[in-house]
């Protein structure tokens, strides 16, 4: 089975991150690109690139495991208050129009979407591919998770310590319980 996975980062980083945890996309790839029965013929990951951090590195580590970057730049509007006094504002780039796109564009070459996002806004398409016989795979953390997505999913499942680094485990007297022999 051809499977085609897209990863809405954004959609990810912040509940990871609130569980002081970061996804390891090495994990992520060769959990998916491993499976007997199916072939991914395409890993995308989908992320904003801003002016306060350096996404470069990060992004050579995905290109090197083998995922298609997409980014967007992070929008900076300067607009006037009500005192006439500059703002700055920072507006949002999500990527869900280009997952549609990239996805559609994509159909004919997968029987199988993978996405990792709990964005309701891809109901319609998940419900699009669904009607076209596609199936559709959904991985989440629960706490973004959109349960309109079920209706259209043939399986949803819930992102857990499997994809995230494993911290060194520490004793109590502050040592790292794994001793290096020498």
């Amino acid at each position: 089975m051809n499977t085609f996975l897209q990863i809405d980062l954004q959609n990810l980083f912040f509940e990871a991150r609130s569980r002081g945890q970061k996804l390891d996309f090495d994990k992520v790839w060769h959990f998916f690109s491993d499976r007997e029965t199916e072939i991914l013929i395409g890993a995308s990951v989908y992320l904003v690139r801003g002016e306060d951090f350096d996404s470069s590195k990060f992004e050579a580590k995905l290109e090197t495991l083998g995922y298609d970057i997409v980014a967007k730049n992070v929008i900076k509007i300067t607009k006037k208050d009500k005192a006439n006094k500059d703002t700055v504002e920072f507006q949002n780039s999500n990527h869900d129009v280009n997952i549609t796109i990239d996805c559609l564009d994509k159909i004919d070459k997968f029987n199988k979407w993978i996405l990792m996002s709990g964005d309701g806004d891809f109901a319609d398409l998940c419900k699009y591919l669904k009607q076209r016989g596609k199936r559709v795979e959904i991985w989440s953390f629960p706490e973004c998770y959109n349960s309109v997505l079920e209706m259209y999913a043939d399986k949803v499942h819930f992102i857990d310590d499997l994809f995230f680094y494993k911290k060194p485990k520490v004793s109590v007297f502050g040592f790292n319980s794994r001793r290096k022999d020498r």
